[in-house]
């Protein structure tokens, strides 16, 4: 069985068929986040996982997306909140990028973790 190892591991696995990438940000508002931005020539779908945690509140949910070039549809499901919900997500083509964007509930540091499949 092949085993990534090092100090240092990537942040991008790239396939033939696709890509399996992660990102980290950290918003104080309760505006739109940008947290992640693909090629929407690049990809066709996407499986995102999200990790969202605000102070002693914690969300995961999966994201699965899909796009036809002018339009991106998701579902969400799995959604786990311990105790309260803290971000909702949309998706959308702008500026020909297929996006991932959250919507902190509060302007205290909320911090999204994703790890993402994005395939061709």
């Amino acid at each position: 069985m092949p085993y990534i190892v090092g100090t240092s591991l990537p942040n991008t696995l790239e396939m033939s068929a696709g890509s399996v990438r992660s990102s980290i940000s950290t918003t104080t508002s309760t505006s739109e986040a940008l947290l992640v931005t693909l090629d929407k020539d690049d990809f066709r779908s996407v499986n995102y996982q999200v990790q969202a945690v605000q102070g002693t509140n914690y969300n995961t949910t999966t994201i699965n997306v899909v796009h036809d070039g002018t339009n991106a549809y998701m579902s969400e499901f799995g959604t786990i909140n311990e105790p309260v919900g803290i971000s909702t997500f949309s998706t959308d083509i702008s500026a020909g990028n297929l996006r991932l964007l959250g919507y902190p509930a509060s302007n205290s540091s909320t911090t999204f973790k994703v790890i993402f499949t994005a395939i061709k």
